[in-house]
């Protein structure tokens, strides 16, 4: 009597065992996606932030998908001798903790980009509220000073709607808003008030002002703040020890295995796609839209076409 290996029969619960075409496949996709990555990488390093976030998502997910269903094949094909179930009680108990760990570390990090997020957002509300502001307390100060400042208020809301929001994409910024700044803050405070009227309107305007410059440069510096390279270092070891931990359970359905080890590699990249997405506020394709700076042009076109002559230019 013939008696096969014990490797063969081990092997012979595999899907498609004995060739290795979703293996292969699987693996030729890990390799040629990170191979692409460390490409598009090097030449820009942008692109990824400019990249659709669905798109990213999928091509994440199916990376990490591929890398631990070939780890998984390869490791109980490897070592095909092993009883891999014996393992299941201490390694359980291991990855419960090693788990909780990165756990803890992953949801921490969420949440603070998420906060940075809210926080960058809240600013450019407060950034265009303080742009209105500043339009609407000119209404107290001389014409000439008045018609200027007002001119200056809409040029930059425009300003950030058509150059400031592509140029922080790059990583860049519009230099003629800091012009509009400063001609606007020299405009209200660079004349002598005559009665008490204009003397409120120039000190409610410059405060108003100060805001606008303290917000911008404070969403200027959000732009730039982001998760260091060494922090992404640590998120992604953990995450391969994750994956790896369960290479070393052994199921009697190998596809059930296969299954979960999926769901665990899908559920850590897609959690670490949201953290690259919320990182930058204004250079992801999650960013902070411009429809502050919108409703702010909306505003003041239709407070010149209203009834108060004061509201005008």
């Amino acid at each position: 009597m013939i008696r096969s290996h014990p490797q063969s029969r081990r092997a012979l619960n595999w899907p498609l065992a004995g060739r290795l075409s979703w293996p292969a496949l699987a693996g030729a996709y890990a390799i040629a996606s990170f191979a692409l990555a460390a490409v598009v990488a090097y030449r820009a390093p942008d692109a990824f932030a400019a990249m659709n976030a669905v798109w990213l998502l999928g091509w994440g997910t199916t990376t990490a998908v591929a890398v631990a269903t070939a780890g998984q094949w390869y490791v109980h094909r490897r070592f095909a001798d092993s009883d891999f179930v014996r393992h299941n009680e201490v390694g359980g108990f291991i990855i419960a903790v090693v788990g909780a760990v990165y756990g803890v570390l992953l949801g921490f990090m969420t949440v603070v980009a998420w906060q940075h997020f809210a926080g960058a957002r809240e600013d450019v509300a407060q950034e265009s509220a303080a742009t209105t502001d500043a339009w609407h307390t000119a209404v107290g100060l001389p014409l000439s000073e008045r018609v200027r400042l007002r001119r200056d208020m809409l040029l930059y809301a425009q300003a950030m709607k058509g150059q400031e929001w592509p140029a922080m994409r790059m990583r860049a910024f519009d230099k003629n808003a800091d012009w509009i700044v400063m001609d606007a803050i020299g405009t209200a405070g660079g004349f002598v008030p005559k009665n008490f009227q204009q003397s409120n309107a120039q000190s409610a305007t410059l405060q108003q002002l100060s805001a606008l410059h303290d917000y911008r440069q404070r969403r200027l510096a959000d732009n730039t703040a982001g998760i260091s390279s060494f922090e992404w270092i640590v998120l992604l070891l953990g995450a391969g020890c994750i994956v790896a931990f369960c290479w070393v359970f052994g199921l009697e359905n190998e596809t059930v295995h296969l299954l979960m080890t999926s769901a665990v590699a899908v559920t850590v990249a897609s959690t670490l796609i949201l953290l690259f997405e919320l990182q930058y506020p204004f250079r992801s394709d999650l960013r902070v839209p411009p429809d502050d700076w919108e409703a702010v042009i909306t505003h003041i076109n239709a407070m010149q076409a209203g009834p108060q002559p004061a509201m005008r230019m």
